[in-house]
């Protein structure tokens, strides 16, 4: 969601509050309040509205699993019920009702903010079956799924093996969105015609819509930018995905993986095991972070908060080491009384990125896809919204994780100039 329209819609939305993280983390122990695109009093206790809602399942006997699906038909708790004004940030944090109300407001959140990308409404794949999507907070299952007609989530454990509830977990969330948005927008490849990179190209873009998703919290782009001084490439939790504690997350974007650093699927895709699936996505989600980084320190150059030389220096395709600890004392000298001008370059730099990711979904086929088509479509994406304003950028990023060269697996070679390969 564009920031204009995300401010519009403060004070006419429906209030929820949500954990920007999952709460076990010190910097995000309170809820933020946020406002979803729902008027106060068109959603009914459950929560649930015309397109989704929550139930609170008690026994669960299992997962869904074809033919098992929706609806749930087994005992349920009370459902969590709106205030007198109509909105849900009265509720107690510890209680059933919050869990079922936290769950359904970070989704309707996502769909707000992808939808407001498009500047539509996105269909549900499954709505020649299911009208709405059914959420169900807690299923004893140590993980989390989004599937036909629904999202379910279990909990994780950290690395003391304590546990923690998905539908707490806002980055969780949006990755099981992601999946589904993905469904609606892109499609499911024909008999035949999938790829492993199809199913690694599902798990980036969970990956990348919690991600793009998680900087509209105001509390994550402060925290994340006063913690760094700046440098987007220090670990914080702009990179971590579904973060269990303060060392633990479930994925990492900014990664340096490249193509011939994943696994090998030149295996038929059935075989293709989940942590697999996982792991040939991080070459995707990295080329993007890497772009929404490089757009962030090109919109500090431009604004003079930054020098050109330090944002030459700070990329991870010049061979620099993004950890160089000089890189990091040029920024935070930059940085310093500076905090609103840089706010304004993320923000800036993740609407173009959710923007970007959100029209060239659009333009892929799922038939046969491969991370190059992806390469493509945000090309063609930028010359409409910008003129090709980013397009040395998109192309650099992706040439360095070896994408369009080197099948996953593959060894290493010479990789070719960017401005020489062939998309």
């Amino acid at each position: 969601m564009p920031h204009l329209q995300d401010v519009a819609l403060r004070g006419r939305g429906t209030r929820f509050r949500l954990f920007p993280q999952l709460p076990a983390l010190e910097a995000f122990r309170e809820p933020e309040t946020v406002w979803i695109s729902r008027r106060p009093g068109t959603i009914a206790p459950g929560p649930e509205d015309d397109r989704m809602y929550v139930i609170d399942a008690i026994g669960k006997p299992s997962p869904y699993e074809y033919p098992y699906l929706p609806p749930y038909v087994g005992s349920a708790g009370p459902p969590a019920v709106p205030g007198v004004q109509g909105h849900f940030d009265h509720l107690d944090v510890t209680s059933p009702a919050f869990r079922a109300a936290h769950m359904y407001g970070t989704v309707r959140r996502v769909l707000d903010i992808w939808e407001g990308y498009l500047d539509r409404r996105i269909e549900w794949h499954f709505r020649g079956v299911f009208d709405r999507l059914e959420l169900v907070p807690y299923v004893e299952w140590e993980n989390a799924q989004a599937g036909f007609g629904f999202i379910e989530t279990g909990y994780g454990r950290d690395e003391r093996g304590e546990r923690h509830l998905h539908c707490l977990n806002f980055d969780v969330l949006a990755h099981e969105l992601g999946h589904i948005l993905v469904y609606s927008e892109v499609g499911t490849p024909a008999r035949g015609r999938e790829t492993a990179e199809y199913f690694g190209f599902h798990e980036s873009a969970g990956d990348l819509v919690a991600l793009v998703c998680a900087l509209h919290f105001d509390k994550v782009v402060d925290h994340v930018l006063r913690r760094a001084a700046g440098n987007l490439y220090n670990l914080t939790e702009l990179s971590r995905i579904g973060e269990l504690s303060e060392t633990k997350q479930i994925r990492v974007a900014d990664n340096p993986l490249r193509m011939s650093d994943v696994a090998d699927v030149s295996t038929p895709v059935e075989l293709l095991c989940q942590p697999e699936r996982h792991q040939l996505a991080q070459p995707l989600t990295g080329a993007i972070f890497d772009i929404l980084v490089d757009i962030y320190q090109q919109n500090l150059v431009e604004a003079g908060l930054i020098s050109a030389e330090l944002d030459r220096l700070s990329g991870r395709v010049t061979g620099v080491p993004v950890d160089d600890p000089t890189i990091d004392v040029l920024f935070a000298a930059a940085y310093e009384g500076r905090h609103d001008g840089f706010k304004a370059a993320l923000v800036d730099a993740r609407d173009y990125v959710g923007t970007g990711l959100a029209c060239a979904w659009r333009r892929l086929s799922p038939n046969h896809l491969r991370y190059i088509d992806v390469g493509n479509a945000l090309v063609s994406v930028d010359r409409d919204l910008t003129g090709g304003k980013y397009r040395e950028t998109i192309l650099e990023s992706f040439v360095w994780r070896e994408i369009g060269s080197i099948p996953p697996g593959g060894r290493s070679m010479a990789f070719p100039s960017y401005r020489r390969h062939v998309w």
